[in-house]
């Protein structure tokens, strides 16, 4: 189970895509994408149970195979409460334990014998649980989900134990200088917002987790409720008999979502900076990020994504000089990502020596400063353009991912035409867009700088 899935591995709307070179794509003889084609290209059936159970239908050409995949919008930006950090990753963990009908025993059992794998990883804004295997398996899977997600039962002792697996957890991630390195961004770059604690937690709140027995069914309440939910299954089913069997089975779920209110965070006027000092000897980090809109403002949402690979993707000037040229760093990672509410803008560079650390952060400013300005390469704005919706149409090849981009993508504003919208967008950028976002957003005064080294200094 990954609580860090999105920013790493998911990563938003195309992260994955920045990997992939816009020149090799053409050099192999890909054809470019048209602007009319879609980015998520398959129609989708969606219905509403009276209890607000969402339901989305994906019919793919995977014979014998289905996706199903459950979207809770809820995640570590929803604790706001101080003092309790961590339970949304919480419950990730603990719908597993099962229920009075099903034990969680009974429940891996029944998963292995069917053939189906089965997990779930948290984000800040959401939890995602899903199963992938034999379409036959559906009216099981129905009905162990159902189940869960009505009935979740779970004893004090339990709690405490799961508890104790997830300081583990942290005891384990801890040891990854970027999870460090995350922990004293976000509680820099954040003074009120949420999104100043990892999806993990604060250490002390998981190590206080075994005394919240009760505080967590109140999370529970409050957010696993039908309206706060939605079920997508994509691949080969009949979406009749579906619709009838998901009807009976959620239909007696209650629960309306009661959410805390999430603090605003105050607009940064002045420039932040600090430092983690890691023990043991490591390559040093520089991670350079800035406040920007959340994933309603579309534009915005489709400038950043296209700024991931135009400014540090392999064909961008920074990327050429420091990984290529100089070599001075051994990657360089944007760190942006789509999120419900206003997140950073970033870059994480490893740096090979920690004395070149100032120079790649003078690198990087001024290839902004140069954009700010309103220098940018329309050549290779529409490589990167063209090769985004490729990249993001290719990876939609089996059911399964299908399903997990539906999910990841509707999690941030609810809408299930979220992705296409943002593409949509992202066809009708022009060169000044990027510029005047550079112009606005990537300034000193909105910076956000932490780096890591082993032996101390910055």
């Amino acid at each position: 189970m990954a609580h860090r899935a999105l920013h790493f591995i998911v990563a938003g709307l195309v992260a994955a895509a920045v990997a992939a070179s816009p020149a090799a794509a053409h050099a192999a003889g890909r054809p470019k994408t048209p602007a009319r084609t879609k980015a998520f290209p398959f129609p989708t059936e969606e219905h509403t149970l009276p209890n607000g159970l969402r339901v989305v239908f994906v019919k793919y050409d995977s014979p014998g195979l289905v996706a199903y995949f459950t979207l809770m919008r809820v995640g570590s930006r929803n604790e706001a409460e101080k003092g309790r950090s961590g339970y949304a990753h919480f419950f990730e963990h603990m719908m597993f334990r099962g229920t009075k009908k099903h034990s969680g025993t009974d429940y891996n059992q029944t998963v292995t014998r069917l053939g189906l794998n089965t997990n779930a990883f948290t984000s800040e804004d959401m939890t995602v649980y899903h199963l992938f295997g034999p379409a036959k398996a559906l009216p099981t899977i129905i009905e162990y989900e159902s189940d869960r997600f009505q009935n979740l039962e779970y004893s004090e002792p339990e709690f405490k134990t799961e508890a104790g697996a997830i300081l583990g957890e942290y005891a384990k991630s801890a040891s990854n200088p970027e999870q460090q390195l995350e922990e004293k961004m976000m509680e820099t770059a954040f003074d009120a917002h949420t999104y100043r604690h990892t999806t993990i937690g604060y250490l002390d709140d998981v190590k206080a987790m075994p005394s919240g027995f009760a505080y967590s069914r109140e999370f529970f309440r409050r957010y696993y409720t039908p309206d706060n939910a939605t079920v997508i299954i994509a691949g080969d089913f009949d979406a009749k008999a579906t619709l009838e069997a998901i009807t009976k089975a959620y239909g007696s779920w209650q629960g309306k979502l009661d959410p805390m209110p999430i603090p605003p965070e105050p607009e940064h006027t002045a420039a932040r900076e600090a430092h983690v000092d890691w023990k043991t000897p490591t390559l040093s980090r520089l991670w350079l990020a800035w406040h920007a809109p959340s994933a309603n403002d579309l534009k915005t949402t489709a400038i950043e994504n296209v700024l991931n690979a135009y400014l540090f993707g392999p064909t961008s000037p920074l990327y050429q000089d420091l990984i290529l040229g100089r070599q001075l760093v051994d990657s360089l990672m944007p760190t942006y990502d789509d999120h419900r509410d206003p997140y950073l803008f970033g870059v994480l560079a490893r740096v090979k020596e920690d004395k070149d650390v100032p120079a790649v952060e003078q690198a990087i400013s001024a290839e902004l400063e140069s954009l700010a300005g309103g220098k940018v390469d329309k050549a290779r704005l529409e490589a990167v353009r063209s090769n985004l919706k490729y990249a993001a149409i290719m990876r939609l090849d089996t059911a399964e991912r299908v399903a997990l981009t539906l999910a990841t993508t509707t999690a941030q504003t609810g809408e299930i035409e979220y992705l296409n919208k943002v593409y949509s967008q992202i066809d009708g950028l022009e060169p000044g867009d990027l510029a005047a976002f550079a112009k606005q957003y990537l300034k000193d005064t909105n910076r956000t700088k932490v780096t890591l080294s082993h032996g101390g200094g910055k």
